[in-house]
This record gives C-alpha cells, sequence and structure tokens, in this order.
C-alpha cells in the first residue's frame, strides 16, 4: 500500500512539472487580441464593482472607439485626412449635441482612457499579490562526440512567487533532468526548493507591504469620482455654449434688424432733404450709423467672438468635421422661456455645507489630505533596520523505484537576516519631504475649501444679478420700444425731433433686446453651474436643464409661472457696507 502511494505521488509530481512547463509556454503564446481582451475583462469588473460601491449602482463604461477593432496599420492618414474634409448639414438639437459630444468628444474620451488606465494601473499591484509563476525554461539538446558517443540533455524548471501581505516573500521552485525519463531510465521525483523571507521591522506588516496597493485602490477611486464628476461638469459646459450660441442667433438677428431700419431711416432723411427739412449733416449722422450698424452685423457673424467662431469652437467639441453645416434647434430657447426663471433656494453657507458632502472632487482633496498623513508613517517605518525571517527546504535527487523513495531526503535551514545600512541620508530625507509634503497638502486642502465657498457665493450673487437684470432690462426694452414710437410720431408731426433721437432710440431698443436674452441666457447658465457646483446636480433626468432640481434641506420653492417677473428692490449702501 505504501509502495503505491509512493507511485502515485512520483508520478503527480513527476507529471505536474512536465505539464506546467508545457501549459505556461503555450499560455505565454497568447496573441495580442486575447491579452487586450482579457485585460478589458478585468478592468471593466474593478470599474463595475467600484461604481456599485460608490453609488450603489453599476454604469456601464466602456474606452473603445471605432477603431479599436482595427490594427493600427490597416488605420492609413488618409482616411484621417478624408474623414476631417467630409460636409453636410445637421439640424442640432441641444440632446443630440450632448449625445454626440459624449459619444465624440475627443476630451471625454481622454477622460475615458485614463480612468481605464487607473483600474489597469491597479491590477498590476494585485498581480503583485498573486500566486505567480516567475520563471520557466526547458532545454533539450542531443550531443554527438568524434568517438561516436551520445549524449542526451534535457531540463525543465519552473519557478512561482508570492508576495504576502505580510510583506514578505514566498517562492517555489520546481526543476528536473529529464535525461533519466527520456532515455529509458527511471524516472526523478522534481528537485523542490521553498524559501521564505518575512520581514520583522521595516517593511513588517499589511500597511507597509500593501502601500502601493492601497494607494492604488485608492487612485482609482479618486479616478472614479473624478470622472463622474467630469461628466455632469462636460454636459453643464456643453448646454452652455449651445445656449450660448443661441443667444448669439439671437444677437445677429436683432443686429440685421437694426440695420434694416438704418437703410429705411436712412431713406425716409434722403426725402426729407429733398424736401429741404434737414440738412445734409443731418443725413450724414443717418449715413454714418447705417455703416456703422452694417459692420456690426458682419462682426456678429465673422469675428472674432461671432457666430460663426463660436459654432466651429462648438463643432470641435462634438468632434464634427469644421466643413459640416450645423443649425441650432431655436425650439430650446422657446422651451426654456417657458421653463421661465426657477429659483434655486441657496445662500452661499448652504450651498457650501452641501458641496462639501456631495461635490465628488472635494471628497477626492480630503481624502488626499489623509494620503498624505499615511505616507508620514510610511517614510518613518523606511527608517528602520533591516531585520527578517529567512527559510528554506529543499528535496532534491530523489529517484522513484519500487525499493528507493524517500522523503526524508532533505534539507532545510531558518534564521535571521538583520540588513544594519550606515547610511540612512536617502530615507532620512525622505522622511523630511514627507513631513513638509504633508503640511503642503494641508495648505491645499485649506485653499480648496476657500475656493469652494468663493465659487459657491459668486454663483448665488451671479445668479441674484441675472435674475434682476433680466427683470429690469425686460422693463428697459418696453421703455425704449416706446420711446422709438413717440419719437417717430413726433418726427412725422413736425415736432421737435432730430434724426439723432431716432438714431439713438433704434440703438436703446436693439440692446435692451439683447440685454434681455443675455441675461436670461446668463440665468440659466449660472443656475446649472451652482446646482453642478453644490454637487446636487441630477443629470439623470430627462431634459434635465429644463427640469426642477430640489434642494437637499431646503423646502421646494413655487416656481415662477412662465413669463413672469419679480422686481427686487436695492439695498441701500448703509446695508451692505456696513456704514
Amino acid at each position: 500500500m505504501i509502495k503505491q502511494r509512493k507511485s502515485s505521488l512520483g508520478n503527480f509530481l513527476r507529471n505536474f512539472a512536465m505539464c506546467a512547463v508545457f501549459a505556461l509556454g503555450f499560455a505565454s503564446c497568447k496573441n495580442a487580441a486575447e491579452h487586450h481582451d482579457a485585460a478589458d475583462e478585468e478592468v471593466y469588473d474593478i470599474l463595475n464593482l467600484r461604481h456599485q460601491q460608490l453609488f450603489g449602482a453599476e454604469k456601464a463604461f466602456a474606452v473603445e472607439t471605432p477603431y479599436s477593432k482595427r490594427a493600427p496599420g490597416d488605420i492609413p492618414s488618409v482616411e484621417i485626412i478624408l474623414n476631417r474634409f467630409s460636409d453636410g448639414t445637421n439640424l442640432l438639437t441641444l440632446p443630440k449635441a450632448l449625445e454626440m459630444a459624449v459619444n465624440h468628444s475627443r476630451d471625454y474620451q481622454l477622460q475615458r482612457e485614463t480612468l481605464y488606465l487607473s483600474a489597469l494601473s491597479l491590477t498590476g499591484e494585485r498581480h503583485k499579490f498573486a500566486l505567480k509563476p516567475t520563471k520557466a525554461n526547458l532545454d533539450l539538446s542531443r550531443n554527438r562526440s568524434s568517438s561516436n558517443i551520445n549524449t542526451t540533455e534535457s531540463d525543465a524548471s519552473l519557478t512561482l512567487s508570492k508576495a504576502l501581505k505580510t510583506g514578505g516573500t514566498l517562492t517555489a521552485t520546481l526543476a528536473n533532468d529529464l535525461t533519466l525519463f527520456f532515455n529509458g531510465g527511471g524516472p526523478k521525483i522534481p528537485d523542490i526548493t521553498l524559501a521564505l523571507t518575512q520581514p520583522l521591522l521595516k517593511d513588517a506588516g499589511a500597511k507597509f507591504a500593501e502601500e502601493l496597493l492601497t494607494q492604488s485602490e485608492r487612485d482609482l477611486v479618486y479616478a472614479i469620482r473624478t470622472f463622474s464628476r467630469y461628466q455632469k461638469t462636460f454636459l453643464v459646459d456643453r448646454i452652455s455654449e449651445y445656449l450660448a450660441l443661441l443667444q448669439k442667433k439671437d444677437e445677429v438677428r436683432v443686429q440685421y434688424e437694426l440695420y434694416q431700419n438704418r437703410i429705411l431711416f436712412r431713406k425716409e432723411q434722403e426725402l426729407r432733404l429733398q424736401g429741404e427739412l434737414i440738412s445734409q449733416f443731418e443725413l450724414d449722422q443717418a449715413l454714418r450709423q447705417e455703416y456703422s450698424s452694417k459692420v456690426s452685423y458682419i462682426n456678429a457673424i465673422r469675428g472674432r467672438d461671432g457666430y460663426q467662431a463660436l459654432l466651429d469652437e462648438f463643432k470641435k467639441q462634438l468632434n464634427l468635421p469644421l466643413g459640416e453645416s450645423v443649425v441650432l434647434d431655436d425650439a430650446e430657447l422657446a422651451n426654456l422661456k417657458q421653463f421661465g426663471l426657477q429659483p434655486v433656494p441657496l445662500n452661499d453657507k448652504h450651498g457650501f455645507q452641501l458641496a462639501l458632502t456631495n461635490r465628488l472632487d472635494i471628497l477626492n482633496n480630503i481624502d488626499k489630505f489623509e494620503d498624505k498623513k499615511r505616507k508620514v508613517e510610511v517614510s518613518a517605518n523606511d527608517l528602520l533596520p533591516s531585520l527578517a525571517v529567512v527559510a528554506n527546504y529543499s528535496l532534491k535527487d530523489q529517484f522513484y523505484n519500487r525499493n528507493s523513495f524517500d522523503f526524508g531526503d532533505y534539507s532545510g535551514k531558518i534564521g535571521l537576516s538583520l540588513d544594519l545600512p550606515l547610511d540612512k541620508h536617502t530615507e532620512r530625507n525622505a522622511y523630511r519631504k514627507s513631513r513638509i509634503t504633508f503640511e503642503q497638502q494641508l495648505r491645499s486642502l485649506m485653499k480648496t475649501l476657500d475656493d469652494l465657498r468663493d465659487e459657491i457665493r459668486t454663483n448665488v450673487r451671479a445668479l441674484d444679478r441675472n435674475q434682476q437684470s433680466y427683470v429690469i432690462n425686460q422693463k428697459t426694452l418696453v421703455v425704449s420700444r416706446r420711446e422709438l414710437e413717440k419719437a417717430k410720431l413726433d418726427m412725422l408731426a413736425g415736432g421737435n425731433v432730430s434724426p439723432r433721437d431716432i438714431l439713438d432710440a433704434q440703438t436703446a431698443v436693439a440692446s435692451a433686446q439683447n440685454a434681455v436674452t443675455a441675461a436670461f441666457i446668463s440665468f440659466h447658465t449660472q443656475r446649472l453651474k451652482l446646482l453642478n457646483n453644490t454637487g446636487i446636480l441630477n443629470t439623470g433626468l430627462n431634459q434635465f436643464w429644463v427640469q426642477p432640481q430640489p434642494v437637499p434641506g431646503v423646502a421646494p420653492v413655487v416656481p415662477l409661472p412662465p413669463g413672469a417677473t419679480q422686481d427686487v428692490p436695492v439695498l441701500p449702501p448703509a446695508q451692505i457696507l456696513g456704514n
């Protein structure tokens, strides 16, 4: 019975060494596509799990682009060039623009890849603690000498290694001379060597052994938070750009209308000059204003900050070829007007409190401060001497046959290894640097919180200012139109009205029209930024930019009816300045 057990064990060990070497050889022959897919599978599993742990739900994530499955050599540069030459016309609604931006934006793709690489880096740190083969070798040779003596040499070896979370390292090496097996001799049990090194002072314990893994795990959490924060900010920025373009379109129309009014007025003045009702000087005033309004109209379209330049910048964000013609949907402006001026019942103090618990980038800064604390402790540990337990066990020269196989033929060793480097200058400097870096992070956290409070305060003030500006400019527009109509009637009636009065009144109407639209768009832009900067913007709602957004801790306010305005009285200087 004992011989039978020895026979089974000997066959197992011999076959294990052979199979392990060949299996590892085949495993190392994976093609690039298989490695690509294996990396994606591991990374996506990590990201799904971490996202669920952070936010309570998994979220689909993919880093692939239309070019990802193609070999680099199969993507000629001429294809990219021709792609940027494409043209056409697109009617671009705001929802469609956001969809295109998310799917095609170069910067958005870069953020996806940054998150992917963070998770990929984590797989490398985790792999350090896995039981893994570090070396495999198989040599086969046949030798012939001048004396016609033929010899066969064949060796196989396999080394496995595992980093322990206690700071130690365990390795196992299996080596075998396969000559006897191939030439018909008795089989040989693989030589087995086990070695263990366990630090007792420096680098001892999970806190120090797993520092890189711990930091990599935390870095992934930071990356997921950063990407989630980026996604919302990206959408708010694209909405702001789209609305700014609608405002610019409205400005172009207003400027064109002013130009047409200037032409009509100049023609009227020419008739009045023929009737000797005005002087040439007064006609020249009308001509000069006509030319000026024409230049302003051209600049509104083609200037550095004109509609076409802004549209090209927006197309870049969507990764659209600049040759494509894009028509923005004016219905979105009508939707906003229907939505009205929805108030955000927040002061800067409450907004600051919300941001501290909801802003993902702020949570990252707080956690990074904790990281620097841990780095100081790790640097202090590096100042300790290196003391480790070292042990190994070897089983060698074990031939298996019916009469000879004894596990008692082994060698083992256990001891202590003490390393007392007399020069700790590098470690001392690293420790001192870690303390300074910690205090720098402390001050950075203070500044981050101060900047956050200032950002929220600025948002609240801007939102209030834009609301009041919208109300005031609406009233200004009504008055300006009334003044223009009165001036026209007075001129027809032969009243004491000069052409200059008409020109000024036309300018006032156009300016008021632009100011109303600008204040309205700015209000909605600031509203979205305030909600986003406090971390409470819900982008999961359909067309979230025209949906009420509740503020935690504040009872919902009654929204103003569409088109309704509320004039807010101003405070006297004494209440603002304090004296």
